[in-house]
């Protein structure tokens, strides 16, 4: 690309990105970068507001470039924040210069819902980070652009399996384990042919075939690193079977198996897979995360959120009042639509839930009642409604009453409907990964 649009950017990785770019892509970031760092901006402005920070001590409004932001607020351990909020910014920009999409909306797949979502998180400030990627790795990998990835074939020796494993992904003894093809280049992993897949929401999720397969990638992706624990290798199945039964009215994208390479006798959390069902939409439906719904008109918003809540808020928080807290989020949701009309939910990535403490269960599971009542209402109610509220055309107050009709006489249905909402402080947990901390926000449902 010309030196010309180097001089615009600001960053050694936005400068990076540039360079690696062909010149009509190039023209498109860089003509692209002043957006992004406006959205990470309003990000961090909208942290300062609800996070228990460390005071700021400058004005926002004095820096146009939220690298700029942070770096000007000393605040101290943040140089791993402000890296990866610099490569947010690269990643974002380069997300929006992909073209868009042009099946109808009702017509498209879900891995073409799931790639529609160019912005990623539309509340974290590192919400197009992918620490360890260049350029070419997020055109080649990241669902926005939407690509098709060869999945690698492991063929895994040493390894263990929970679940029904599928004859499909073996070989003799062995497993043919996918891995992610940027995972097995820096593993140095061998490989046995290869699985064409389409990247999801979740970017180390694809669609393959009759499954969405969940890889590893030792890379830091939004808020971690995205490997897979032995612990969530070797249960994977067992959670699923539990929320199977526990589970009414929303139904389950069910953990068929799960697979590692064993590393001294160990599951490698480098190298493990877990296997979803795909799920398969109804005739006449469109199934879609809920996130793709950012953006998108909604005619009669009022009656469609009143089938929404309806579908969703019962359950809830009658499983809540059971002990178990679904990590129920815009990208955790799948909305069937029959002529546009939200038909049935589907919940999927069994691995964040929480429950009150049970045999059969980890105890990386187990949870008190508050944390329980805080991980529903902050993951579902104060992002995923709150969202959804944002995005309709309607009053804010009449789309919430509709909510509020929909909760249940639940033990949890005084703190929701009077009591500040907590969500996660995404920022904080960038600049402390340790904190135990949340953010609240004033509630809704009250007038």
């Amino acid at each position: 690309m010309c030196q010309d649009q180097i001089i615009l950017t600001q960053t050694p990785v936005e400068s990076e990105f540039a360079a690696a770019l062909d010149e009509s892509r190039a023209e498109r970031f860089v003509a692209a970068l002043p957006g992004a760092r406006a959205a990470i901006l309003a990000r961090l402005r909208r942290a300062f507001a609800i996070e228990p920070l460390p005071p700021v001590s400058v004005d926002p409004a004095d820096h146009s470039h939220p690298v700029d932001l942070l770096t000007a607020l000393r605040w101290p351990h943040s140089e791993d924040l402000i890296a990866e909020v610099a490569h947010s910014v690269a990643g974002l920009a380069l997300s929006r210069t992909t073209s868009p999409l042009t099946t109808p909306f009702l017509d498209r797949s879900l891995e073409e819902h799931e790639q529609s979502v160019v912005d990623g998180h539309p509340l974290h400030p590192c919400c197009r980070n992918r620490t360890g990627f260049t350029a070419a790795d997020h055109l080649e990998y990241g669902p926005e652009h939407r690509p098709v990835v060869p999945l690698r074939l492991h063929p895994a020796a040493r390894h263990v399996v929970f679940g029904d494993w599928p004859d499909e992904l073996r070989d003799g003894e062995r497993i043919l384990l996918p891995v992610h093809p940027w995972q097995a280049d820096r593993l140095g992993v061998t490989t046995a042919g290869t699985l064409d897949a389409s990247p999801l929401m979740a970017l180390r999720t694809l669609s393959a075939g009759a499954w969405h397969v969940k890889t590893t990638l030792s890379a830091q992706i939004t808020s971690a690193v995205r490997d897979i624990s032995g612990s969530s290798i070797a249960t994977a199945t067992t959670v699923s079977d539990f929320l199977d039964v526990a589970v009414e009215g929303i139904e389950l994208q069910h953990n068929r198996a799960s697979a590692a390479v064993l590393t001294d006798g160990e599951p490698d959390r480098r190298l493990g897979v877990i296997l979803r069902d795909k799920p398969v939409p109804r005739e006449g439906e469109t199934l879609l995360p809920l996130a793709a719904l950012r953006g998108v008109p909604i005619a009669d918003p009022i009656g469609w959120l009143a089938e929404f809540a309806e579908l969703t808020v019962p359950p809830l928080m009658t499983l809540l009042a059971r002990g178990v807290a679904l990590e129920a989020h815009e990208q955790n949701l799948l909305v069937g639509l029959v002529g546009g009309r939200p038909s049935r939910v589907i919940y999927r990535d069994l691995a964040d839930i929480r429950v009150s403490p049970r045999a059969g269960l980890p105890e990386r599971l187990h949870a008190s009642p508050e944390a329980l009542r805080a991980k529903t209402f902050a993951t579902f109610f104060a992002t995923a409604l709150t969202g959804l509220v944002d995005a309709l055309d309607a009053p804010d107050a009449d789309l919430w009453a509709v909510v509020a009709r929909t909760v249940p006489d639940t033990p949890d249905r005084q703190a929701l409907l009077h009591d500040p909402l907590p969500t996660k402080p995404l920022t904080l947990m960038r600049l402390d990964p340790r904190t135990a901390k949340w953010a609240y926000l004033p509630n809704p449902f009250r007038p």
